[in-house]
């Protein structure tokens, strides 16, 4: 009976062995690349799949053994050495035409064998096999246990790979930085050099504290931008002609932390931050300067002060475009008819959605003494004309359960549709 079940396993092996390459690599892809190829080996039939796929993602992540501090190190090299492995497999010339690659993969920056799958990768370019990469460098440390002088070494560590890679770094459609301070002509010759660049995330990277970025980039076709805890009094925009969305989260400057100069396609834009004791209100027309098309906006409090200050009929011409806008992180002790005046100014709305930040038992805690006291100057300022008639079709409410407060702001939406 036994020998019998052998015999079916061995014939339904055989079965789909015979499938056709097109079938298996389809069957692959529906895996991550880390799968295909240690299945690649269960069978020679197999073996030159890799090759054939036309994604490529790997991370080091996977290939780690065990996440325990006191070896991590070696267990990072070990992964890094098995990864430079994985990326040769897929690589390697294929035994028959195939369109050309894509590769994505998350590499730590201070770890052995970087260059090496650097090297593998510039080499594919060369040959033609692969047309664009995606490259995530994050870095051993966790950003709050990064000082100065780690952020300087992770600068330098990027400047000497993008300079033994450069091919690689002229093919990125996708980078993302951790833990980086670069001077400032590092990082414009960083830039400057990623020329297909589409999407940038910077984690922690600056050019000191309380300096200022400028971006003038005319030829860039950057159109995604991700700026995550980065220590520019100022971002000046001054030209990024393809940029659609940007991401600003948690910012440290005592003013104004961007402006706009020439945006013509910027239609997204997520602002989220905690405010500091610091921090004073930031006025939403003087961020939106320069803006002429955003029509999706999201501000996020993640539970502190509302830092924006109130400015009525202000708003009305910042919001005139608006379709989508979206009230995180609201303090769950705050009202919510305030944000009345903020539908009222944005005619064109379509989408509306609201979250309220519930984590009360952080009211005392240690970590609330960085920041001010809970306020929101717009309590003051919810006064609705309901002069002007919304296009709402849709509604959405986050964190919090239905109660009065939801539906007065129901109320309110309900009032100021037509």
């Amino acid at each position: 009976m036994e020998s019998e079940n052998f015999q079916n396993h061995l014939e339904d092996e055989d079965r789909l062995s015979k499938l056709p390459d097109e079938i298996l690599l389809y069957i692959l892809e529906k895996a991550n690349t880390y799968t295909s190829i240690r299945a690649s080996f269960l069978s020679t039939r197999w073996r030159h799949l890799p090759t054939l796929l036309p994604h490529i993602s790997l991370e080091t992540e996977d290939f780690m053994r065990s996440k325990k501090t006191s070896i991590f190190q070696l267990v990072l090299d070990e992964a890094m050495s098995a990864m430079t492995k994985a990326v040769r497999v897929c690589l390697a010339v294929p035994r028959r035409e195939t369109t050309m690659k894509t590769v994505s993969l998350r590499l730590c920056l201070t770890a052995k064998h970087l260059y090496d799958i650097g090297k593998l990768v510039c080499e594919a370019i060369d040959s033609g096999k692969v047309k664009s990469a995606e490259l995530f460098l994050p870095t051993e440390k966790f950003s709050l246990d990064c000082d100065v002088v780690d952020m300087v070494q992770h600068a330098r560590n990027l400047v000497y790979f993008s300079e033994a890679c450069p091919n690689l770094f002229r093919c990125l459609t996708t980078l993302s930085l951790h833990n980086a301070r670069f001077d400032e002509l590092q990082m414009h010759c960083l830039l400057n050099l990623c020329e297909q660049l589409q999407h940038l995330m910077l984690n922690n990277c600056d050019t000191g504290d309380g300096s200022v970025l400028k971006i003038d980039m005319p030829k860039s076709k950057i159109s995604r931008l991700n700026l995550r805890s980065c220590r520019f009094e100022k971002v000046d925009f001054f030209c990024l002609p393809k940029l659609t969305e940007l991401h600003f989260e948690c910012w440290f400057s005592l003013n104004t932390p961007f402006s706009f100069g020439f945006v013509p396609c910027l239609d997204e834009l997520h602002l989220a931050c905690a405010a500091a004791r610091y921090q004073s209100g930031l006025s939403l027309t003087q961020l939106l300067h320069g803006t002429t098309n955003i029509q999706a906006l999201t501000l996020d409090f993640q539970g502190e002060k509302i830092w924006m200050l109130p400015e009525g009929k202000k708003l009305y011409t910042s919001f005139n475009k608006l379709s989508k806008l979206f009230i995180h992180g609201v303090y769950v002790n705050f009202g919510l008819l305030w944000t009345g005046a903020l539908l009222e100014a944005a005619p064109s709305l379509k989408r509306f959605g609201i979250k309220v930040w519930d984590h009360v038992c952080d009211a005392d805690s240690e970590f609330r003494r960085v920041f001010p006291k809970r306020t929101n100057s717009w309590d003051k300022n919810n006064i609705i004309s309901n002069s002007r008639h919304l296009q709402l079709t849709r509604l959405e409410f986050g964190g919090f359960h239905g109660n009065r407060e939801t539906y007065r702001v129901y109320k309110c939406c309900h009032g100021l549709c037509s």
